[in-house]
């Protein structure tokens, strides 16, 4: 907050869905989200989260890539910081090994911006210790994500419904079964519901 007590957000000029673009890229900054997975997770019609981005790109505050959206280093300071927490508790579906020879980032690319039956693309996020895919349903209330590090694949499930668990359960082995598939190079075409 500066002094007068406006949040240095409101003393830029942020719009309402600027900022709630910015938040949510900020929840992880190393995440890059794709439009698509940006419009079903905050709910915002196309042309008015295309203004947004092209209005936070132009700021600095966000930029493009070829894998999606992210929040730069000075998008980061401008909001505050309680609003950069996000809880990724899940629940794990599966853990397993992938074969040595697995390529993680060309399976990465055969994976990003994929539809696997409900599950639709929301992003990857890319750190140190290895890379996370994420699906969300088209209704936004079950997150899959499935994270690939040191040879090994975990996939877990977010969601706020306890009634969604076994829905979870069942979208996170169809996801293994696609991972599988572009992990041994099978050619395939989307799976859909």
């Amino acid at each position: 907050m500066t002094d007068a007590g406006v949040s240095l957000s409101q003393e830029i000029g942020l719009r309402e869905h600027d900022k709630e673009v910015l938040a949510f890229l900020s929840q992880n900054p190393s995440s890059m989200m794709g439009f698509q997975g940006l419009k079903r997770r905050l709910g915002i019609h196309s042309e008015q989260l295309s203004r947004a981005l092209r209005r936070l790109s132009a700021d600095g505050f966000v930029e493009q890539t070829e894998l999606g959206y992210r929040v730069t280093q000075k998008g980061l300071t401008i909001l505050d910081s309680d609003v950069m927490t996000e809880d990724h508790a899940g629940i794990t579906i599966l853990q397993t090994y992938m074969p040595g020879n697995m390529d993680a980032r060309e399976a990465v690319a055969v994976l990003k911006g994929s539809w696997i039956g409900p599950l639709r693309w929301q992003g990857l996020t890319e750190s140190p210790d290895g890379l996370r895919l994420s699906w969300i349903t088209g209704d936004g209330k079950v997150q899959l994500d499935a994270t690939i590090r040191g040879g090994q694949l975990e996939i877990s499930a977010v969601t706020t419904f306890h009634e969604r668990v076994d829905e979870a359960v069942k979208l996170g082995h169809l996801l293994f079964n696609h991972i599988s598939r572009a992990a041994s190079g099978e050619e395939f075409r989307s799976v859909s519901a």
